[in-house]
């Protein structure tokens, strides 16, 4: 039942390894045909660059899994004291008392620590313990987008007589959504990098009240 449940709870996170997977698959043995049919050392060496972004895409997706930010309620009774200190809030859904710049998660319902925000895509909190990882997956999600996306962009330019209609439809689609994810995760990781800089939150960030709070004391 554990297990059940792990797996429909990360379901996004499945599903992405699977997309990923293809579209790795698709590329090392589909475009590298086509650029680089008579150099083997050279497909061989950019085939292991293409697995170890694979690679470290599911290593740092692990880690996003692993550590979670979910504030487990500390047993001191000298917590029950301190409610006036700087150091430490009152949760009114969860009511206890948590570190200061924790928040409350409604989809998740518990507590996170230094909480940034609720990842859909990763149906994950990303807060304290895993932002780090949050920030690696999307350097590597950006490598590889452009990657998919100049790569591909080559071969349609190149070989375009070689490819039937529906070939060059497929390959005209790869290209576009390659280049509006790759164009989208730029700007959003410069935002992520911008807030881990001046150590903000997200939630911090747009509001100004919880960037004041944050700073008290």
């Amino acid at each position: 039942m554990n297990n059940l449940y792990f797996l429909v709870n990360n379901l996004q996170i499945g599903l992405q390894i699977i997309l990923w997977f293809i579209c790795f698959y698709w590329i090392d043995f589909e475009l590298f045909t086509y650029i680089l049919n008579n150099f083997y050392f050279l497909k061989i060496l950019l085939g292991m660059i293409v697995m170890s972004s694979q690679l470290y895409l599911y290593y740092y997706l692990y880690f996003l899994i692993k550590f979670d930010s979910i504030y487990e309620k500390e047993n001191n009774s000298e917590l029950q004291n301190i409610n006036e200190n700087h150091d430490y809030t009152t949760c009114k859904k969860c009511n206890i008392l948590r570190p200061k710049r924790a928040h409350h998660c409604r989809y998740c319902n518990k507590c996170i620590l230094k909480m940034d925000h609720h990842s859909f895509l990763l149906n994950k909190c990303i807060g304290e313990n895993n932002f780090i990882y949050f920030i690696k997956y999307l350097i590597v999600l950006k490598l590889i987008t452009t990657y998919i996306f100049w790569i591909t962009l080559y071969v349609c330019i190149n070989y375009y007589y070689e490819f039937k209609f529906l070939t060059l439809i497929k390959y005209g689609i790869l290209i576009i959504g390659s280049f509006m994810a790759s164009v989208s995760l730029f700007f959003y990781l410069l935002f992520q990098l911008y807030l881990f800089l001046a150590d903000l939150t997200t939630l911090e960030f747009h509001y100004t009240k919880l960037r004041i709070q944050s700073k008290d004391g």
